[in-house]
């Protein structure tokens, strides 16, 4: 997943620091009800550590209450290997959410799917590994959640 919208009001501060704006507040938690009202609830979610993507995890509580989340700072400006490494690196059963940032997240769902989808900020994919094969089985963007 991809962090919700940004806010670039605020100058002076690092992009790291940035915060959510109204949209991202108000979409963070329509993508978590989507993804929950699909059975996807994740089982762990591994989150980069800047502010907009914390807050995002945040919002999206109402629905993730309980999921054991863990703050990864290679997440932040990760490139597709970084991304790789981190899911080698837990050892986790179920279902592992990466909330991040792009270009990498695009990347990421191309480079285990060989499919590409533009993810605007709080969009969703699910991929499901078969047979050592990754399947998109759903893409979600606030924009087309009804």
């Amino acid at each position: 997943m991809r962090h919700a919208k940004s806010s670039w009001k605020e100058t002076g501060i690092s992009d790291h620091d940035r915060p959510l704006n109204k949209r991202g507040l108000r979409d963070a938690p329509r993508i978590a009800d989507a993804i929950h009202d699909r059975g996807w609830t994740p089982d762990l979610i591994l989150v980069s550590s800047s502010k907009r993507t914390l807050q995002t995890l945040s919002q999206m509580s109402n629905r993730f209450e309980g999921v054991q989340s863990e703050i990864r700072t290679e997440i932040y400006h990760a490139t597709v290997n970084d991304l790789l490494l981190v899911l080698e690196d837990t050892a986790q059963e179920g279902t592992t959410m990466v909330l991040g940032h792009n270009p990498g997240s695009e990347i990421l769902v191309n480079h285990l799917s060989g499919e590409w989808h533009v993810l605007p900020t709080a969009a969703a994919v699910l991929l499901v590994e078969s047979t050592g094969q990754w399947e998109i089985q759903e893409v979600f963007r606030p924009k087309e959640i009804q």
